[in-house]
């Protein structure tokens, strides 16, 4: 016992600090503990009792219903792609007079085409007495019948040309 009286004061300040060092760590524990119940409390937002099982399955809900949307997104997109390769994309016209007595240009070809280069060259021939409407269809890019100079330059124009 007389040691123990001897050495008071080492042990007081080694108890002392002992204390400041699990204090320290209390309020770190308190702190961290504090966070966490925070980011509990925001992860079980919405939820009856704070039920993270709850929020878990409502997150998996969402996700799937997501996952379909996009599915059908996806769907509905690949379909206006397909339906948008038929539609009128390319066009040429040409106007020109097809007789000397006639002028202003009153006659034309126009070229019209998809995206596959499918579609049809309309020509339209005026003169004094009768208009004549031609037409004649393009696949691939290629006439199905032989074509005039001004429908060649529409169909020119059409391709990009």
């Amino acid at each position: 016992m007389a040691s123990v009286h001897n050495h008071i004061e080492p042990i007081l300040a080694g108890l002392i600090v002992g204390n400041a060092v699990l204090l320290v760590f209390l309020v770190l524990t308190l702190v961290w503990l504090g966070r966490l119940n925070r980011l509990y409390r925001r992860l079980t937002r919405g939820t009856s009792g704070g039920n993270v099982e709850e929020a878990l399955n409502e997150h998996m809900r969402t996700v799937a219903d997501v996952s379909r949307r996009i599915a059908a997104l996806e769907k509905t997109t690949a379909e206006l792609a397909e339906v948008q390769q038929r539609c009128l994309q390319h066009v040429g016209l040409v106007r020109f007079d097809a007789f000397e007595e006639v002028g202003g240009e009153q006659s034309f070809s126009v070229a019209l085409m998809d995206a596959r280069r499918r579609g049809v060259i309309l020509s339209s021939v005026f003169s004094r007495t009768d208009v004549r409407v031609y037409a004649k269809s393009v696949v691939d890019g290629r006439p199905s019948h032989s074509l005039t100079k001004e429908e060649l330059q529409a169909l020119g124009q059409a391709e990009g040309g």
